[in-house]
């Protein structure tokens, strides 16, 4: 057993970042794992190289219902690497890690964008292999017990009638999906954070990760109609809470001259609210890209066409919603020149 000590920061002072620029082309985003893989997919000229699809470089790459990015940070001779996620529950990362290249024992800085199983699946894989001192990031209100719930109209359900009886609801037809979501584990993190000597950070508060990036902290709700809907906190077997999801954490870059990147693991507080607590966050208005899980998959057309429309005003350089944005938003945000779609082994030079 490794005496590493660990941080458990639940409660540290509210700060203002002054997010001083990164000069642009020093940060490589890249995709370790999502829902797609494709070989055929060619890298498209109108971006200039900011967006490189991998083509043959993932021939024996996996996709999965999962999501994991590496950050690379190249400035002079010095290299940092930080990772957003640990992808699913397949452990496609670890594969994928291999396939790329990517040393698990540089990442410096892990962050976890919440606790839904596709984001933190792949940890009991990740951790063994990271390094002694490596920063963990995480929100506390991750490790809560989360269910899903959707009905067949799109419409949220009390939470009484939830507790009264998700079965009956079930036979009346209510419910076309439900089910109660693989617990992320606060003791199995800590044991492995233990053996493996990584410094667990639990925040709720934003924090610089270098100059240029920094987490969100808890994202302001602008608006509440954009949270994703039939999400629930299982507090008991017949307890449920509407989930605003405090636990998500998303980052943030200032690239010089192009303005904010907003790299979100699946949006689940809406991707407008995300994008306006990074502004308000930073002070930067100009939003140069958007990049991530904007979780549409479940709206209905009329939401989707309401948030092209915001994409369309805001008119960023790069949009690429994968993972859990859906088929309908990126049909209808197809024509607008900064789309692109994300697939494991895309890269985003910034």
């Amino acid at each position: 057993m490794n005496n590493y000590p660990i941080k458990w920061e639940n409660n540290l002072k509210k700060v203002n970042i002054m997010l001083e620029p990164i000069e642009s082309g020093k940060i490589t985003l890249k995709v370790l794992t999502t829902n797609d893989v494709s070989i055929t997919k060619l890298t498209d000229d109108r971006f200039n190289g900011k967006v490189i699809q991998p083509g043959k470089g993932v021939n024996r790459a996996l996709a999965e219902h999962g999501f994991a990015m590496s950050i690379h940070v190249q400035e002079d001779e010095v290299s940092h690497l930080f990772m957003l996620d640990a992808g699913g529950l397949t452990q496609a990362i670890m594969h994928n890690c291999k396939q790329f290249g990517i040393n698990l024992k540089d990442v410096e800085k892990l962050i976890l964008s919440h606790g839904h199983f596709d984001h933190f699946g792949g940890l009991p894989s990740v951790m063994p292999e990271l390094s002694n001192g490596t920063q963990f990031y995480l929100n506390p209100d991750c490790y809560q017990q989360f269910f899903a719930a959707v009905t067949n109209s799109g419409e949220e359900l009390p939470v009484e009638d939830l507790a009264a009886s998700v079965k009956r609801l079930e036979k009346e037809g209510k419910i076309k999906l439900s089910a109660k979501l693989p617990l992320f584990s606060k003791g199995l993190v800590q044991k492995l954070a233990s053996e493996n000597a990584i410094e667990v950070i639990e925040t709720k508060e934003p924090v610089q990760l270098y100059r240029g990036i920094m987490t969100s902290g808890e994202i302001e709700l602008f608006d509440d109609d954009e949270l994703t809907k039939g999400m629930y906190i299982m507090k008991s077997r017949k307890e449920f809470e509407k989930h605003y999801f405090r636990d998500e954490t998303s980052i943030y870059f200032n690239i010089k001259d192009k303005g904010l990147v907003v790299l979100t693991g699946c949006g689940h507080c809406g991707i407008g609210n995300t994008i306006k607590h990074g502004q308000k966050l930073t002070g930067i208005d100009k939003v140069y890209a958007v990049i991530g899980g904007f979780h549409e998959e479940w709206n209905p057309i009329e939401k989707i066409e309401e948030k092209i429309k915001y994409f369309e005003d805001l008119n960023p350089e790069i949009t690429c919603g994968m993972h859990c944005t859906g088929f309908n938003f990126n049909k209808l945000m197809s024509n607008h020149p900064s789309h692109t779609l994300g697939m494991v082994g895309t890269e985003f030079h910034l």
